[in-house]
């Protein structure tokens, strides 16, 4: 995340940046990513998250916060 591919503008900043290899797809009314986040610890989590649904076009935030949330949980 915030490195390259469609993922380079996202998360810039933050603890995640660089800590996840997330691979993104789209289609009519589907968003997904799929990969690993390593956590503040430095643990490899799997992540995946699919949206199909007519609204999937504003699932950004939710996939974001999925991955800011595992990267998170190596703080805890």
């Amino acid at each position: 995340a915030a490195v390259d591919g469609t993922m380079r503008r996202r998360l810039k900043g933050e603890g995640a940046s660089g800590s996840a290899h997330i691979k993104t797809g789209l289609l009519s009314d589907v968003r997904s990513m799929a990969g690993y986040v390593l956590d503040a610890r430095g643990r490899r989590h799997a992540v995946v998250m699919i949206v199909n649904h007519p609204n999937a076009h504003a699932a950004q935030g939710a996939m974001d916060a999925l991955l800011r949330w595992v990267y998170d949980a190596g703080t805890r």
